[in-house]
């Protein structure tokens, strides 16, 4: 996040605005407790809702329902929140003493203070590459029934921990959007930008496997849709905004 006080967020906002974009995801490195901290920019943010168009995603984390409700109450749009399905990935992905059952209570206190829209997000791979909690992601999620869904992919990333390890193949996260699709009908189901990129040719059995939206997809993949009939829609936001 570039912004870190309230008014720099004011002033990118501004910048963004006037630049034609429709809207920006709001993020950061979590803290200790595993909450991205955002509340200090909620009257940033209501002064933003109330002086341009622009759309926020909140990236949250394990962020408590009070905090929660300031950044409901100042007009946030979307809400990313992270859902891992292993204990064990919280624990040597994340470093974080949470269960899974933490971040789904997140989810839950969202629906309760009535945030417009709640897009949980899926990382195929978070362990190490591995395939591990994803179904059970998926399953505590069905009863939720969320508006939006984001399938995300572990990218290797240099100086970390799992910088060498390989990142779960296409079909991994293939299978993990067809278990998606088949367990939540309704939501609309989305690819997001956090996904390897070295091989896009799949990208568009991502969307004959259900998926409703892609961010960032290839060239080769929106030609490849177009010659098949879909209708493509470009949108200047994150996903998980309609």
């Amino acid at each position: 996040m570039e912004a870190t006080e309230p008014e720099a967020l004011l002033r990118i906002a501004e910048r963004l605005s006037a630049a034609g974009a429709e809207g920006f995801l709001l993020t950061g490195g979590f803290d200790a407790s595993g909450k991205v901290p955002l509340s200090e920019f909620k009257d940033a943010i209501s002064t933003i809702k109330e002086t341009t168009s622009l759309t926020i995603n909140a990236h949250v984390g394990l962020m408590p329902r009070p905090e929660l409700q300031e950044l409901v109450s100042s007009g946030v749009d979307a809400f990313s929140v992270d859902i891992i399905g292993s204990d064990a990935a919280i624990r040597s992905t994340m470093g974080l003493d949470a269960r899974t059952e933490d971040f789904l209570a997140v989810v839950g206190s969202l629906r309760d203070l009535g945030a417009k829209t709640i897009a949980p997000h899926i990382c195929v791979g978070i362990e190490g590459g591995e395939l591990g909690g994803e179904a059970k992601a998926i399953e505590m999620l069905a009863p939720f029934a969320p508006e939006a869904i984001v399938i995300i992919a572990l990218v290797p990333t240099r100086g970390t921990p799992y910088e060498h390890v390989r990142p779960p193949s296409s079909e991994n996260i293939l299978d993990v959007i067809r278990a998606a699709r088949e367990a939540m009908p309704k939501s609309r189901l989305l690819l997001g930008c956090m996904r390897p990129r070295a091989d896009r040719e799949w990208e568009s059995a991502a969307v004959r496997a259900g998926v409703n939206g892609i961010a960032m997809p290839s060239k080769g993949t929106v030609r490849r849709l177009a010659q098949e009939g879909w209708n493509i829609v470009e949108k200047r936001r994150c996903c998980a905004i309609e």
